[in-house]
């Protein structure tokens, strides 16, 4: 099939993995290289890293990854705070690094003493126009990155922004500037209204149709069965005291019955593309590359190749 027949497919590779009680391994920058491969080795479009307190700088890790993979996508997080120069900057060299596969995730932050005032109004009209005012911030500091590269020449033209959105404001936000929009529904009939949603936005922003591309998050716990899978799934959240839940959907069962999901999303959900969560790394990122893509590429839904050597490429995206 071509590169762009199909849906995209990524993976969130963040900490033990998505599950809260997945067990935690010493960091070994080997450790790291061989997830970020065995992701390219499934011919994923790209791979997402969040950093924050207490945690590694992601772009400074996919810098690590560039080194030991030639066609993956790598996608730091990248909040909107500090000088949109610097932080084009960082992107740019990261874009540089690997030969114009680099993204970037913005994500709408504030200080903590901002946010923790937000926290106390949120579901009020004070904190809707306090929302409003974050994302409208975050949207003139994408404005001033953006515009920043282009005195950094980018080897694809420029890096993709992928942003994660939860309802209208952040949405606007992403129609507006985005080339990647993470959504979180729960069913098919939510990933529809949420993909009318980001198009008539994107429409209001005056962007081209096809401008954005909308993938649906869905965390994966994978077994060789729906008995195995629901058995991993019990016994994580045994270890965590809890059920798990997420902002974007659960799904746990076999390779067969993911392949089905993503097909359904696909074709009467209209999503572009997935990011899926592992539940526990590196196993459900194995099951997905061993037991996911092969479904997905007999049945026509997935590249059997790359053909493309940029994140942009990968993506089918218009040239800037």
């Amino acid at each position: 099939m071509s590169e762009h027949q199909g849906f995209h497919l990524s993976v969130a590779l963040n900490g033990a993995g998505s599950h809260p009680a997945a067990p935690s391994r010493p960091f070994t920058p080997d450790a790291y290289a061989r997830l970020v491969r065995g992701a390219e080795a499934g011919l994923l479009d790209f791979v997402t890293v969040e950093d924050g307190p207490g945690r590694l700088d992601s772009a400074l890790l996919l810098a690590l990854a560039a080194h030991v993979t030639e066609r993956i996508g790598l996608v730091p997080l990248g909040p909107t705070t500090g000088d949109p120069a610097a932080w084009a900057t960082r992107i740019a060299t990261l874009d540089h690094l690997s030969a114009g596969r680099a993204g970037v995730r913005p994500r709408a932050t504030t200080s903590n003493p901002e946010h923790a005032q937000l926290l106390t109004v949120l579901g009020t009209p004070e904190g809707d126009r306090r929302v409003a005012e974050l994302f409208a911030r975050a949207g003139a500091f994408l404005t001033e990155a953006t515009a920043a590269w282009a005195s950094v020449p980018s080897p694809q033209g420029r890096p993709p922004l992928a942003l994660l959105a939860h309802a209208t404001v952040p949405y606007r936000l992403a129609a507006a500037h985005g080339d990647v929009v993470f959504v979180t529904p729960q069913d098919t009939a939510g990933l529809v209204a949420v993909r009318k949603e980001v198009e008539s936005l994107r429409e209001e922003a005056g962007r081209a149709p096809g401008a954005v591309r909308v993938f649906a998050d869905v965390n994966v716990v994978l077994g060789d069965s729906q008995e195995a899978a629901d058995a991993r799934l019990a016994g994580l959240e045994e270890a965590a005291g809890e059920p798990f839940t997420s902002d974007a959907a659960v799904f746990a069962g076999a390779p067969e019955g993911l392949a089905d999901l993503l097909q359904e999303w696909f074709l009467d959900g209209g999503a572009d593309g997935f990011r899926l969560r592992p539940a526990v790394l590196p196993d459900d990122l194995d099951a997905i590359v061993a037991g996911l893509v092969p479904v997905l590429q007999r049945r026509g839904l997935f590249r059997t190749g790359y053909t493309a050597r940029t994140l942009r490429g990968h993506l089918a995206l218009a040239a800037v």
